[in-house]
């Protein structure tokens, strides 16, 4: 029950929403199921004020419960008065107010003042119990305080039962353990709670002194913890001590001491106790799931973090042994002869002789059988000396193997020269699976990396060629981690006439088929330039091949350069001899840029079907005569579309950007200067939206 001596509880429904106030009525209205009886008063933030009148401490035992709607719960707090004794208050978060409450937990503990999420409304009536059960317990206890030095002081009569003589009638009946002890700490008194939680009787119990009802380890701490009561004349701290019952279960006992005086001027100590266990074993096991939870993010979040895979798995095992308080946690993984071998290993405290302690090869045969067996183990010893046998130490041990997709990984260990709560396991379970799953996507992600470079290895040129009075440049970077293989791609070669054919092509689709038709295309473009350069047959032959394949689209800008037959002579000169023509042609492709000496850019008009569609088709050819300082730039369309086409750049918008650029440089890389640019404009402007691989391939006729 929620009620008490001195007036009922009460619970104050602050300008709560209607919802709110429903779910009050149903956990305290009349017929709860509960049968916890507390009257519920609805009032306003100006009115509250009137309802906690009176010296705090000595009010009616209360809880606030501040809605949603109150525009400043902190003020209204502050106003109120909280107390130990008989007010507490639950304040609902909102958006607006939640940074105002952070200051809350500085100034009241959160047996006073607690703030529940606005998205968390619901567990406002389960709040409000737990407070008014603190605020109930704490006045009980102020009550049988004052009871008992009323009693001693006006002196009671000595002649009832053993555990009313000091205690008194009151105090006897009181819900919570009483006793009184003199000044050695030995028993002289205690009531009927006391006797049932303490196991106290008349004969064996009486003048015992009352660290004796506790273990040994326990005792001089308890005596302390009663001495500071006596010397003081407020209440001492809580404290909880355990001990065992005579049936062998464990048992938590809150210790709470105060002096008093009896009539005759002679000193005592109050001793109220509250069985605990219960409240105590919550804790503990919301203590260890929280522990485990963290320790399992944690785990989650090394396995998944970028870096080394070493050291990854070093965070795994070291933040094993803080979380479980292991003197050793360790990763072992098989090598190709299916022998265990420690991939990563944390001590609790690598300065002691832990390294000594435990070996890494002492468990290697313990890890080799759960290796074989793939069953997790778990063994108990009792603690000192060593295993016949065995270099490692006696303690726990625990060992889980590692198995993903059916395939074994390695084990994970923990030892300890304490005992392992038997969680551990369940627990070990989990992280081991976490650490498997990223120990084999870290060796898939390495092997599809080998396959990405095998692959995307033959589909660009080993090197481009040298180009006597010209610089030739081209960059390709994959969209993606390295796992991806684009379908774009650029070639260079010379040619039997003397001539230079430059390419550079986009295929539709992406990963290994795309890699396929990429080496198809640049193979056929190969071959048959080994014939005659002239874009026409050319792209028939390739645009054939892909027909006889049926394979998806591709787009190529075609490009055939022959160089002055007299580098030495002028550009103008009416002979020839020093003009440098490039024959263009363009299979669906964005079109070529211009840049000339003089920082003008234009896109170049060169437009023609796409390979791979028709069965017949012509691409015009487009000739430009390339002078000094003047740079022809190819591109495909990840530079225009790299967010998708609902959000493109035109040919325009590189034009633009490489206006003002001259092309002739100090360096005698232009074309490279320009490419670079290119690649740079296009991750600044593309950013995380890019979704598209980058191939470009520039060549500037040098001054």
């Amino acid at each position: 029950m929620l009620t008490m001596p001195g007036g009922s509880t009460r619970i104050l429904l602050v300008d709560v929403l209607p919802e709110t106030a429903e779910d009050f009525e149903a956990a305290f209205g009349e017929g709860a199921a509960s049968g916890e009886e507390a009257e519920l008063v609805h009032v306003t933030a100006a009115s509250v004020l009137e309802h906690t009148e009176g010296k705090p401490g000595e009010r009616r035992p209360a809880v606030a419960v501040v809605g949603r709607r109150v525009p400043a719960p902190v003020g209204l707090i502050h106003a109120l008065r909280p107390h130990p004794a008989d007010l507490a208050a639950v304040v609902v978060a909102t958006s607006a107010t939640d940074s105002r409450l952070t200051t809350l937990p500085i100034l009241f503990s959160t047996d006073l003042v607690r703030r529940i999420p606005e998205a968390r409304a619901g567990l406002l009536p389960q709040t409000a119990r737990e407070l008014l059960e603190g605020v109930t317990r704490r006045r009980a206890e102020t009550a049988v305080r004052a009871a008992a030095q009323r009693q001693l002081v006006t002196g009671a009569v000595m002649n009832r039962q053993l555990g009313e003589r000091l205690l008194g009638e009151f105090l006897t009946q009181a819900p919570i353990g009483a006793l009184m002890l003199d000044d050695d700490g030995a028993v002289l008194a205690w009531n009927h709670r006391a006797a049932d939680v303490l196991e106290l009787d008349d004969h064996g119990s009486l003048r015992r002194p009352l660290a004796g009802l506790f273990p040994p380890d326990a005792r001089a701490t308890l005596r302390q913890h009663l001495a500071t009561a006596r010397e003081q004349s407020a209440p001492g701290p809580d404290v909880v001590f355990e001990r065992t019952r005579s049936d062998g279960t464990s048992q938590a006992m809150r210790i709470a001491p105060q002096r008093v005086t009896d009539s005759g001027g002679r000193e005592r100590v109050l001793v109220l106790a509250e069985d605990v266990t219960d409240r105590l074993h919550a804790q503990r096991k919301l203590a260890e799931r929280t522990g485990h939870a963290l320790l399992s993010a944690e785990v989650a979040a090394a396995m998944t973090a970028s870096g080394p895979l070493a050291e990854r798995l070093h965070r795994c095992v070291r933040a094993t042994a803080d979380r479980l308080g292991a003197d050793r946690a360790c990763l072992w993984t098989l090598t190709p002869s299916g022998r265990p071998e420690p991939a990563a290993c944390a001590d609790v405290d690598r300065t002691t002789a832990a390294d000594l302690l435990h070996p890494e090869h002492a468990d290697e045969e313990l890890v080799g059988r759960i290796a074989a067996r793939q069953r997790p183990h778990l063994d108990l010893t009792p603690p000192g000396g060593r295993r016949a046998g065995s270099g490692r130490p006696a303690g726990s041990f625990a060992g889980y193997p590692l198995v993903s997709g059916g395939e074994l990984i390695g084990v994970l260990t923990l030892s300890t020269r304490l005992a392992l709560p038997g969680s551990t396991l369940s627990i070990l379970e989990n992280i081991a699976d976490q650490v498997a799953v990223g120990i084999q996507r870290d060796r898939l992600l390495h092997r599809l990396r080998a396959t990405t470079q095998a692959l995307e290895r033959p589909l660009l040129p080993p090197r481009l060629p040298e180009l006597p009075g010209f610089d030739l440049a081209a960059r390709y970077h994959p969209f993606g981690s390295g796992l991806h293989i684009g379908g774009d791609f650029y070639d260079a070669f010379t040619a039997p006439d003397g001539r230079y054919v430059l390419a550079l092509g986009d295929v539709c689709g992406k990963g290994p088929g795309a890699a396929a038709i990429t080496g198809l295309v640049r193979h056929t473009l190969w071959a048959a330039a080994q014939h005659t350069t002239d874009p026409e047959h050319v792209l028939g032959l390739v645009n054939n091949a892909l027909r006889r394949q049926n394979t998806p689209f591709c787009t190529l800008a075609y490009a055939v350069l022959e160089p002055p037959s007299d580098p030495a002579a002028p550009a103008e000169d009416p002979s020839g001899a020093g003009t440098a023509r490039v024959r263009i042609a363009s299979a669906g492709h964005p079109a070529p840029l211009l840049l000339g000496a003089d920082g003008r850019a234009v896109p170049l008009e060169v437009r023609g079907p796409l390979l791979g569609v028709l069965d017949e088709l012509h691409h015009p050819v487009t000739e430009v005569e390339l002078g000094p300082g003047e740079t022809l730039v190819f591109y495909t369309d990840g530079f225009t579309e790299g967010a998708g086409a609902e959000d493109r750049r035109e040919p325009e918008d590189l034009a633009a950007l490489l206006a003002g650029h001259p092309s002739v440089s100090g360096d005698g890389r232009p074309a490279d200067r320009v490419v670079a640019a290119l690649l740079e404009d296009a991750h600044s402007w593309w950013g995380e939206r890019l979704r598209d691989d980058l191939a470009v391939l520039a060549l500037t006729r040098l001054g």
